[in-house]
């Protein structure tokens, strides 16, 4: 006779069969679960790089922005405030140096801001010089008590602004017949001081930064051999006269 307890042994059938829960994992879906988990790391490692880079694209595109404005101001500031002061007196038979300007160079004289100078006035020269990437412009100056010529050189220039490409320095004058003003990229009358200076550069950025032209009145009026001052408003209106249409 046989009891439901032995028909129970005795059937495999009926025989009880383990859990899901109970089986734990396969090598297939911990193969799986390992590769999705990877994927998410790699994904969020991704996006967090990104935001750094963005982050760091923005802080230097604000960091070059600022130190275009200063450059700029400065610059302003330094040749608007030239002065008819002898650089150097070549000979006595021959007119006294007091600024010289070419296309890619600018040496006068000016006083320096406190934070950079001592007081009184100082040799200054811009200059375009190679650079690491590209030219680079360069500023460097000298105390005009004791001035010896090479004194520029003596020391390392400061850097102002990397890489600017193409440059030109131009300068505002009379014409010879004195009726009109003239831009020229060469100064021909260093006896004397321009009405007024321009500088621009092929300053071209991948980020859209660019060079805004810089035109500056000269305070000082030399073409007549007067060094009185003029104000800056009849200066700007001769520069209006002859801005772009008259260049030599």
């Amino acid at each position: 006779m046989h009891t439901p307890e032995s028909r129970s042994r005795s059937n495999p059938a009926t025989a009880r069969r383990p859990l899901a829960a109970e089986r734990g994992f396969t090598l297939i879906e911990l193969l799986l679960a390992t590769a999705l988990i990877g994927l998410i790391m790699a994904m969020a490692y991704g996006g967090f790089r990104a935001s750094i880079r963005s982050s760091g694209s923005g802080e230097q595109l604000i960091e070059e922005t600022n130190r275009l404005r200063v450059v700029h101001q400065f610059l302003r500031r330094q040749l608007s405030h030239a002065r008819p002061l002898i650089i150097e007196q070549p000979d006595e038979n021959e007119p006294p140096l007091r600024f010289e300007g070419e296309r890619e160079r600018i040496r006068f004289i000016a006083p320096m801001p406190g934070y950079l100078g001592f007081g009184g006035p100082y040799v200054q020269e811009l200059r375009l010089e190679r650079g690491e990437v590209g030219r680079d412009l360069v500023f460097a100056f000298a105390m005009l008590n004791g001035y010896e010529p090479g004194d520029l050189e003596d020391q390392a220039p400061i850097t102002l602004l990397e890489d600017v490409g193409d440059a030109l320095f131009e300068y505002l004058g009379w014409s010879e017949d004195r009726e009109q003003v003239v831009w020229s990229d060469l100064w021909e009358t260093p006896e004397q001081i321009p009405l007024a200076v321009s500088m621009r550069f092929d300053f071209a950025r991948n980020n859209g930064l660019f060079w805004p032209e810089l035109v500056t009145p000269v305070v000082i009026e030399t073409g007549d051999g007067n060094l009185g001052p003029r104000s800056v408003e009849d200066i700007r209106m001769q520069m209006l006269g002859g801005r772009r249409d008259n260049r030599r």
